[in-house]
């Protein structure tokens, strides 16, 4: 029998679906990527918030996958897009790493370390690192200098950032600010597919400093994208230096222009800080043609389901299917002892199984 997340997560022949799971104060998503008759199958960064009934990662992923992991990206070492997995290494091993090669500071150094532990199991010839660059499919290799044609399935990726002048700067700083800089130096990457092609711009927790300075300089040509991962779960640092700050950046989302933005965060009163910023989710909300399809993961406890197909038809759907069945609020195996659970309710909706109606076709 097949298990929920199989179900849930493996598409139709030569569909590419991308899964942004629901894990509270964090990112993770599930790249299903078609390669021919079959798939290959990415973790693009992880999370563990039990306080917030995020899913279960490695109990998920146990269940999908019969062959390992065959890449896990890491748009940047810090705790909440990085922890937890050594774990899933163990329970179902992890091929490759890519990562930006940030270095951080001793105060992000333990989700740093916890990946390191992971390519030193793999071996160094599994290990890639993440550069902007104009060409497509390209990333270097564990040297950080030798560059290296990597398809991946069927998709066609491209690297936006960090840049290589920009870390080579952030290398060189001391503990305190090359973990300041650590939002800066984040990988941001273009996943393409269909004929014609449609576009889901990853971006981690880039902020404004990365987009204005780095990013849009080099790359406005091609950060144009039908889906937009909401930067750092929907903070106002993609848009504004800090809170107080009168001056608002725009002309990243501007030439974005989405026509969908997920935002992957807990509800706000959930978050420690505070996200989805009520200013972010108001200009969010400004660039898209309709305020419903700027969608919160934590409003209703849901993950959101893109897929592309050769066709170049694009589909969203919202799922609580997965949260059911792997959130840490409803794990009956128990969490390991470690944390409470909460008590939060898991939302309103009690289905959204993927033969529904989805939120939108283009």
């Amino acid at each position: 029998m097949a298990s929920k997340a199989k179900e849930i997560i493996i598409p139709a022949t030569g569909v590419f679906r991308v899964v942004f799971l629901y894990v509270g104060q964090g990112d993770a998503a599930v790249l299903v990527i078609p390669q021919g008759t079959s798939f290959r199958y990415v973790l693009l960064d992880n999370n563990i918030d039990r306080s917030a009934g995020g899913i279960n990662t490695e109990k998920l992923l146990k269940d999908l996958l019969d062959d390992g992991l065959d890449v896990f990206i890491n748009t940047h070492p810090h705790k909440d897009h990085t922890e937890g997995i050594e774990a899933i290494h163990k329970a179902t091993p992890v091929k490759e790493v890519w990562h930006s090669g940030h270095v951080p500071g001793k105060d992000s150094d333990s989700a740093y370390q916890e990946m390191r532990r992971v390519i030193k199991a793999i071996g160094p010839d599994n290990e890639y690192k993440l550069f902007g660059t104009n060409a497509t499919n390209k990333v270097r290799k564990a040297d950080g200098t030798t560059e290296v044609n990597k398809p991946l399935g069927d998709i066609t990726y491209q690297v936006l950032s960090p840049a290589e002048y920009l870390c080579d700067d952030i290398a060189e700083g001391e503990d305190a600010e090359r973990d300041r800089r650590i939002h800066e130096h984040c990988a941001v990457i273009r996943l393409s597919y269909g004929n014609p092609a449609k576009h889901i711009l990853i971006t981690g927790d880039a902020d404004r400093e990365a987009w204005e300075e780095h990013i849009m300089p080099y790359h406005q040509d091609a950060v144009k994208a039908n889906v937009l991962s909401a930067v750092h779960h929907g903070s106002r640092t993609f848009f504004k230096f800090h809170g107080d700050d009168e001056g608002v950046y725009e002309t990243h989302i501007e030439t974005i222009a989405p026509e969908y933005v997920i935002v992957s965060a807990p509800k706000q009163k959930e978050s420690k800080h505070d996200h989805p910023h009520d200013d972010a989710m108001k200009l969010y909300k400004k660039h898209v043609a309709d305020e419903a399809n700027v969608l919160h993961s934590g409003k209703n406890r849901e993950s959101i389901i893109v897929d592309i197909h050769p066709n170049g038809d694009l589909m969203v759907t919202p799922d609580v299917e997965l949260v059911k069945a792997y959130g840490y609020d409803n794990d009956k195996d128990g969490d390991d002892g470690k944390g409470s659970k909460s008590a939060a309710v898991i939302g309103s909706r009690t289905s959204s199984r993927l033969d529904s109606k989805p939120m939108g076709q283009q």
